[in-house]
């Protein structure tokens, strides 16, 4: 399963589209509720950021091949040769690294060195002949490339360099971005975007989605404030901001997840990260440009994107005040970026309170206190029984279990049993999200920093 059929897949099992979902699905237990309280993790969040970054690296990092690899093979590992078997793709492990690059700006030299030797693991991806890192490991034909894993890398790489110093962060982003990213943008607008991937025998990588413009737009504004093609990063920025305003911007206010090829029929669903990652790029944009339009476009995406009555919320349950974001911990941290963004130019604290109530829930759910890892699904009944039956005690609802293979043992001796047998396992996209939401919510109680 490709990174595009596995989303799309999520979507078919229950994700909200462009309406909230029917309310009928679930049954109400005829019971009164307590109030619903969730506290911080006791450490505060930059004590649970600290104990997961290590917990991370110690579960998944692998020093002897310097990359990340699974226990077992999982969701986002690949069948290999022997030294790198259930090693990640790059996306997890460019999530790994940026959980690094947030500890290192408010725990200054810190994680300094493990983030050089991470990024000296990342060069396995790198194709100096594109300019770009692939999905896996480089090798001659390789043509598995993604734009939207390449923008991220440069915002990344740019946080690196503010964080560091190291200009070897600083150069390799320019690369990437110059090299590679800028040339997916389609300046035609017919119809326009950054095209999801490179490889044309993988279904959807012609896609235009909002996840490579949103991502191109904001690298493209990293690297406007380090003061590289200030002038034409910030112009090409608002070209891609403005395109996804016109094509991917719904009535109710959220961003859907792109167009299609090669008819370009919109692709309904709403990630959290759709919303996210463009409040972040304008937020940015308002503080290189002082341009109070993007500052109002940031409030405008906020305001629809933490609306519990909208898609961003899981709609399955009744009361709103026990609605969360209905994705994944590897998305919802994209989303609590931009809000923090906005959150410190506006001091609306109703921004910074939404996304603390958020990471409070992942810390009280989707931790297993077993072994102090987290989960994917912030819908409880996609993981495990145990929170299946913690989902019924958090609504006083009833709903069936849908167990989501990705939180599960891949494994050919599992995947011959029905999904709900198979054992659970961790995953390191879902850990390097919460990793990073709770680092992200500990820089917003220290001193500020530039990248943030």
């Amino acid at each position: 399963m490709d990174r595009r059929q596995f989303l799309l897949s999520l979507a078919l099992l229950g994700t909200p589209l462009t309406k909230p979902r029917n309310r009928r699905r679930a049954g109400t237990q005829n019971v009164a509720l307590p109030p619903l309280t969730l506290s911080p993790p006791p450490g505060s969040y930059t004590g649970e950021a600290q104990r997961l970054t290590a917990l991370i690296f110690g579960r998944f990092w692998d020093a002897n091949v310097g990359m990340f690899r699974a226990p077992v093979r999982s969701a986002e590992t690949v069948d290999s040769d022997p030294p790198h078997q259930n090693g990640y793709t790059f996306w997890p492990s460019l999530l790994a690294f940026h959980t690094l690059v947030e500890g290192e700006k408010i725990r200054r030299g810190r994680y300094k060195a493990r983030m050089a030797q991470v990024y000296r693991g990342l060069e396995q991806y790198y194709d100096p002949q594109k300019h770009a890192y692939n999905a896996w490991r480089h090798f001659p034909g390789n043509n598995d490339t993604y734009y939207d894993d390449n923008a991220w890398g440069v915002t990344t790489l740019v946080a690196a360099y503010e964080a560091t110093g190291d200009a070897a962060y600083r150069d390799r982003a320019q690369q990437v971005m110059e090299g590679f990213v800028s040339g997916g943008w389609d300046p035609t607008d017919t119809p326009g975007g950054v095209r999801w991937g490179t490889d044309p025998t993988k279904p959807h990588t012609a896609d235009k989605t909002a996840s490579a413009t949103a991502g191109a737009a904001l690298a493209a504004l990293g690297l406007a404030r380090l003061g590289i093609h200030r002038a034409s990063n910030i112009a090409w920025a608002q070209s891609a901001l403005t395109w996804l305003q016109r094509h991917l911007q719904d009535k109710d206010g959220l961003i859907r997840d792109g167009l299609q090829a090669p008819t370009w029929t919109v692709m309904p669903t709403k990630w959290t990260y759709n919303t996210g990652v463009p409040i972040r790029a304008y937020v940015e944009h308002y503080r290189l440009t002082h341009d109070p339009a993007s500052l109002e476009a940031a409030k405008r995406l906020a305001r629809a994107a933490t609306d519990r009555n909208k898609a961003l919320y899981d709609q399955l349950v009744r009361d709103p005040e026990r609605r969360f974001f209905y994705d994944s911990s590897f998305f919802v941290h994209y989303l609590a970026d931009g809000l923090l963004a906005l959150y410190r130019v506006t001091q609306d604290a109703a921004l910074l309170d939404e996304v603390k109530r958020n990471a409070n829930y992942a810390y009280a759910y989707l931790r297993d206190p077993t072994d102090g890892l987290y989960f994917r699904n912030f819908r409880l009944w996609r993981i495990g029984e145990a929170q299946y039956q913690a989902w019924r005690r958090l609504t006083g609802q009833e709903h069936r279990r849908e167990p989501d293979a990705a939180e599960r043992s891949q494994a050919d001796k599992d995947t011959r049993l029905p999904v709900s047998a198979r054992p659970l396992v961790k995953t390191l996209l879902a850990n390097a999200g919460c990793a990073r939401l709770f680092w992200l919510l500990a820089q917003v109680q220290t001193v500020p920093h530039p990248s943030s």
